[in-house]
């Protein structure tokens, strides 16, 4: 669900306390309005200070400083693209991905195939936008199309020399050009992958400690949680065994599977929210169109 901060400020903790006088357990605050998906805790049913409720990095806020806010269900699209996978999940809604390379969509194709939202690149590394990504959005949104944008990672330590600079530097970048585009609907997506002749140079640790850096820097500015695009194989032999990413929202990328019920997972995660199903759905104009299945309503926005 998503939650509303409706108090001038509101404590974040690391454990309910047991009275509003107990201060270790303070480790920051959220200011009125602040929004975020968070979970009623069964831990908080017994508390003398009434309902609280936990966010996704599982930190608790008091439930008297907060609303749920209304979500109405996004009328699906009717879909009439073919090829769709097997099995899949009630509800669920058609995407696709675009950049500089897409470089005249067919908009009036990808409406009518029953499309409901698109991500578009917005920047990689420390850089210019890209060239596309206004005229994409400004498009879509014109036939009621959901746009998000996505940031292609190049995760090292050319921006200042530490890894922590260097994540903040990124995020900085995509979140400073987004401000000047039309209106994300959707959360901002890590593009988390090699090139033909690029690979992250980090090390497992490091190359975590720089993802959850740029996450944390994204949520502090924006109060949203980005999503993590990547494929199996590349998360499974990038991360380390005991990394913490799968409490963040999944968009896969798989074009050999079929079946949403055969859909393997990373190591670390339980299920996708969104699935990348093929490179090379043909769409009107479009010959090579990337399309998505997105099953995780928390995506979609409050309409």
């Amino acid at each position: 669900m998503q939650l509303i901060v409706t108090v001038k400020k509101l404590n974040k903790r690391n454990t309910i306390p047991k009275s509003f006088a107990e201060k270790h357990s303070i480790i920051g605050t959220v200011l009125q309005g602040y929004k975020f998906e968070g979970e009623e805790v069964k831990e908080g049913l017994n508390s003398p200070l009434g309902k609280w409720y936990k966010d996704r990095d599982g930190f608790y806020y008091w439930g008297g400083g907060l609303i749920i806010a209304a979500r109405s269900t996004p009328q699906r699209k009717i879909i009439t693209v073919g090829g769709l996978p097997l099995n899949l999940p009630e509800g669920y809604m058609l995407g696709a991905d675009l950049s500089h390379y897409n470089d005249r969509p067919d908009w009036a194709a990808i409406n009518r195939a029953g499309v409901s939202f698109v991500y578009l690149k917005i920047s990689e590394g420390v850089g210019s936008q890209d060239s596309k990504v206004k005229e994409h959005a400004d498009n879509a949104l014109q036939l009621g199309i959901k746009v998000g944008y996505y940031h292609f990672c190049r995760p090292d330590r050319k921006n200042t020399g530490t890894i922590e600079d260097d994540a903040v530097a990124e995020a900085n970048n995509a979140i400073n050009l987004f401000q000047h585009l039309p209106a994300a609907q959707l959360p901002l997506a890590l593009d988390l992958e090699n090139e033909n002749n690029w690979d992250t140079p980090l090390e497992k640790i490091a190359y975590t400690m720089w993802i959850e850096t740029f996450i944390a820097h994204v949520q502090r500015v924006t109060g949203t949680s980005p999503v993590i695009y990547s494929r199996k194989e590349y998360l499974d032999r990038k991360l380390p065994p005991n990394h913490t990413l799968g409490k963040y929202r999944l968009w896969l990328a798989n074009y050999s599977v079929t079946d949403c019920h055969k859909l393997a997972c990373p190591h670390g995660w339980s299920d996708w929210a969104i699935w990348q199903f093929t490179d090379k759905a043909g769409i009107g104009g479009n010959a090579k169109l990337d399309l998505s299945i997105l099953k995780d309503p928390t995506i979609i926005p409050l309409t």
